[in-house]
């Protein structure tokens, strides 16, 4: 009788920013060693989560947003372990100042 072993659950690191016109957000998931058809990618408003498995390790991590996105427009592309998901914002960032007291 075979022994099934668990999985270790890693969480992937992550890098955001917004692009650079200030539209909206491009994001850097690390998943090295994973196969495109094994990572999952789910968007709403105001975040994401990504999951993905390889042999011994399962990646798995949700990230919240400062801005709500357009998830409809969201494009992802995963190359050499990198998945980059490009996702414009919902409405154009409007910076107002705030007197001090």
């Amino acid at each position: 009788m075979s022994e099934k072993k668990a999985k270790i659950t890693i969480l992937p690191n992550v890098s955001m920013c917004h692009d650079e016109k200030d539209e909206g957000y491009e994001i850097e998931v690390e998943l090295p060693g994973v196969k495109k058809e094994e990572i999952n990618l789910y968007f709403w408003s105001r975040g994401f989560c990504v999951d993905a498995n390889k042999e011994e390790l399962a990646y798995s991590g949700c990230y919240t947003l400062a801005h709500d996105v357009k998830i409809d427009e969201a494009k992802a592309k995963f190359e050499n372990g990198l998945l980059k998901i490009k996702v414009p914002f919902k409405e154009k960032l409007r910076a107002r100042k705030v007197s001090i007291e």
